[in-house]
């Protein structure tokens, strides 16, 4: 009679064969991290495409397109959007003129900051969205402006935001340095979405609004995007800046504050109506 031992072991010879775990774990575990990975890069991709649609139609085109062209093709070129550095330097250096309201006029923004989406076109926010009454208020002021500034500016499509209008330096006035870039655009409102502005201010002024918390820097400001990318020149001054959305009257008032700073910067006039 077999004993145990020899028993147990002409049992085992006649089992089949398994792999080793340790071959089984090294062939199919990249395969299912990958598997992972991929699925959670289609799903962030994903929501992030949602995001970037749901600023509706802006500077780049409103599809997959144009989300690809801003998440992969200019993102080298993005830049942070809450250093004054840049404008201190070039106050030093001599831009010191502000065409603000002194400090006491232009109080600190209540509240924190809104968050901005993460797309550098459009830049828009994602919360405290100006009321339609807000939005409404902004837009009469805005036209009311250029309407009793024809002298110095009038309202054309813009060329920056491509679905609105904007102001411009009048026809028949000289464009100066600062407005070459923008090729004579001033400011525009973003109606579309939630009542911010982008718009061109004198260095001492974007210090201002950066230290008051009334808006930031456009991550593109200061760059030059090469034609091949873009198709067709893109280059945004370093002054360029978005105005966060006015909340109240009050605010309304003081965005309306900002807007003529720039347009004195822009025409390089005072003569304001």
């Amino acid at each position: 009679m077999p004993s145990l031992p020899q028993s147990l072991s002409s049992l085992a010879s006649h089992l089949p064969s398994l792999p080793a775990t340790s071959t089984l774990t090294s062939t199919s575990t990249p395969k299912i991290l990958l598997s992972a990975l991929s699925a959670t890069l289609i799903v962030l991709a994903y929501r992030d495409y949602r995001t970037y649609m749901s600023y509706g139609p802006g500077g780049s085109p409103h599809n997959a397109i144009g989300w690809f062209g801003v998440r992969v093709l200019l993102r080298p070129f993005k830049r942070e959007m809450f250093s004054t550095d840049v404008y201190t330097r070039k106050i030093k250096d001599g831009e010191s003129t502000s065409y603000l309201p002194g400090e006491k006029e232009l109080s600190h923004r209540e509240g924190g900051r809104p968050k901005v989406g993460p797309h550098m076109v459009p830049q828009r926010q994602l919360d405290e969205f100006a009321s339609k009454e807000m939005q409404k208020k902004i837009a009469e002021e805005f036209e009311s402006f250029a309407a009793r500034n024809s002298h110095l500016v009038k309202l054309a499509p813009s060329g920056l935001e491509l679905h609105a209008d904007a102001l411009f330096i009048a026809d028949g006035l000289a464009s100066t340095l600062p407005a070459e870039k923008t090729k004579r655009e001033i400011a525009h409102i973003h109606r579309l979405k939630d009542g911010s502005l982008h718009l061109t201010l004198a260095p001492a002024d974007c210090k201002k609004i950066l230290d008051a918390g009334w808006g930031q820097r456009h991550s593109l400001s200061g760059v030059s995007v090469p034609k091949a990318i873009t198709g067709r020149t893109f280059e945004l001054p370093s002054e360029y800046v978005l105005i966060y959305a006015p909340r109240t009257e009050a605010e309304v008032s003081i965005v309306m504050e900002v807007v003529k700073a720039s347009v004195k910067y822009m025409t390089g006039s005072e003569d304001l109506r």
